[in-house]
């Protein structure tokens, strides 16, 4: 990640947090982001220099029309500096500062068969109180595991499946020798 990117996604971190308007702004540049994620025309349409800036510029408007003014502004200068092409990378280092900022840790738990609402609000307790912070937590599936749990976060895994265990114990048994 550029210097630049930082630079520019902290400045918009900084002015939302300092006009209270922050969870707007993530929420709105989020959309934005998983707009272009999902949809490649539109990156494309975004990012490379198909469109004049005036275009771009009017196209951006249309989008956001009713969004949040400080957004808007920040979306214009990468368009008027040629920076469109670095907003991906952007939003991931103004959604890290974001939720450092927030507080906010998010964390995914992969099970064998899916969790029920006391198992994931028991996770999620106990992770807050051993991080300090508000987890958010994802959960999934995959009957692979056999059984436990696979957890990740940060970047952190805590292997605790059925699986692991097995592979744990094969190794040792293929260490033992029988004389």
């Amino acid at each position: 990640m550029s210097l630049a990117v930082r630079r520019y996604a902290q400045a918009l971190l900084d002015i939302a947090f300092e006009e209270n308007c922050e969870e707007e702004v993530y929420e709105q540049f989020k959309l934005f982001y998983g707009q272009m994620k999902e949809d490649k025309q539109f990156e494309r349409l975004m990012t490379e220099k198909i469109l004049s800036s005036e275009e771009l510029k009017a196209t951006v408007s249309k989008i956001l029309d009713g969004g949040n003014t400080y957004l808007i502004s920040f979306i214009m200068t990468l368009i008027d500096r040629n920076r469109m092409d670095e907003i991906m990378e952007m939003f991931l280092d103004f959604e890290c500062g974001y939720k450092d900022k927030k507080n906010i840790l998010e964390a995914e738990a992969v099970t064998a068969i899916e969790m029920s609402e006391e198992q994931t609000e028991q996770v999620v307790k106990e992770l807050s109180e051993k991080y300090g912070k508000t987890v958010i937590l994802k959960t999934s599936v995959d009957p692979s595991i056999i059984g436990g749990m696979v957890l990740y976060v940060g970047n952190d895994m805590i292997d605790a499946s059925v699986k692991a265990k097995f592979e744990g114990l094969k190794k040792q048994l293929k260490t033992i020798q029988i004389s």
